[in-house]
């Protein structure tokens, strides 16, 4: 979900760029970075990790691939096509540390209220079963019933040794 709303978002920057010209301008930048931090509003808990670490990810593969759509084919060697491509990386490094700063601050916030949320209801569960047999309770952390061990002696076995053991 994480990837879809991002990656989404950004293709929309795209499109409207390439509708208006043969360069990446400020709309995609606007989209690449609403889509990163919509992503990691609008995902559950155990997606965050995802929506976290995709902005320079998206960033790094989008610009390259844009760029080869958008831009025709310059004349020259494999050198002025690798800085062709290399470049508009280079100019948006600022709005990639950007964007991934404010996506792990978001993310950092999310894990960070989660788990303090999530403190009281788990109190119960940390306390060992020992713990509440002193306390006169056998109910484990799993919700079961435990039978605690028969307090009378057994009877003795036919052919046994004659004490209270197995």
């Amino acid at each position: 979900m994480a990837i879809v709303i991002a990656v989404g978002f950004s293709a929309l920057g795209f499109a409207f760029d390439a509708i208006r010209g043969d360069e990446l301008t400020i709309v995609f930048s606007i989209f690449y970075f609403a889509g990163c931090v919509a992503a990691v509003l609008a995902v559950q808990q155990r997606s965050l990790f995802t929506a976290a670490v995709q902005p320079p990810l998206i960033l790094f593969a989008g610009i390259p691939l844009a760029y080869q759509l958008l831009v025709p084919e310059s004349p020259g060697g494999l050198r002025t096509r690798i800085i062709d491509l290399v470049l508009p990386l280079v100019t948006r490094f600022p709005l990639m540390l950007l964007t991934v700063a404010v996506v792990l601050i978001i993310a950092g916030f999310r894990i960070f209220a989660g788990r303090v949320g999530t403190a009281p209801s788990s109190q119960y569960s940390r306390r060992t079963v020992s713990t509440r047999r002193r306390e006169g309770s056998a109910v484990p952390a799993s919700g079961r019933r435990v039978t605690d061990a028969p307090t009378e002696p057994r009877p003795p076995q036919p052919g046994g040794s004659g004490t209270d053991q197995p």
